[in-house]
């Protein structure tokens, strides 16, 4: 389930652009889920401090959440993120300010929010898996939003 390259990164941000290249061409793609990296340190220690589930040690994206990032709707309200954040969101991640709202983690920069579940249900190879997983991502409007009692900064 996992790919090991030698340019692991490289072949993570590749992946992601062949997704994102399949559903602007053919309006999906039927590339397997995939690890894009290890959960981090403080997400991790978030969890265990506050009885959070994490549904693996890795965190895992899919097609079809990358299809969720770009419909039609998101686009028509200007909250798609751009092709080159998403492919860079691997790496980009670990200098983001990371929130809970209770239910999910949030990766943001301001200008861009990352949601991920802690214990995301998906399919893989026929069989339904626990993971920790990328949802979706969004332009943020309000940098204030995070400001919210609902977000805890971690």
């Amino acid at each position: 389930m996992h790919l090991i390259m030698e340019t692991e990164s490289k072949t993570i941000e590749e992946l992601i652009a062949t997704v994102l290249d399949d559903i602007s061409q053919k309006g999906y793609s039927s590339i397997m889920p995939f690890s894009i990296g290890k959960v981090e340190t403080r997400m991790i220690q978030f969890a265990d401090d506050n009885g959070i589930l994490l549904g693996s040690d890795e965190l895992y994206i899919s097609s079809k959440q990358l299809q969720h990032c770009m419909r039609a709707s998101k686009g028509a309200k200007g909250l798609v993120v751009d092709k080159v954040e998403l492919v860079a969101f691997p790496k980009s991640r670990f200098t983001m300010d990371l929130y809970y709202d209770g239910e999910c983690f949030i990766y943001t920069d301001e200008h861009s929010k990352f949601i991920i579940h802690p214990n995301y249900k998906i399919k893989i190879n026929r069989e339904h898996v626990k993971l920790v997983n990328f949802i979706t991502a969004t332009k943020v409007k309000d940098p204030a939003e995070f400001t919210l009692p609902k977000y805890r900064k971690i």
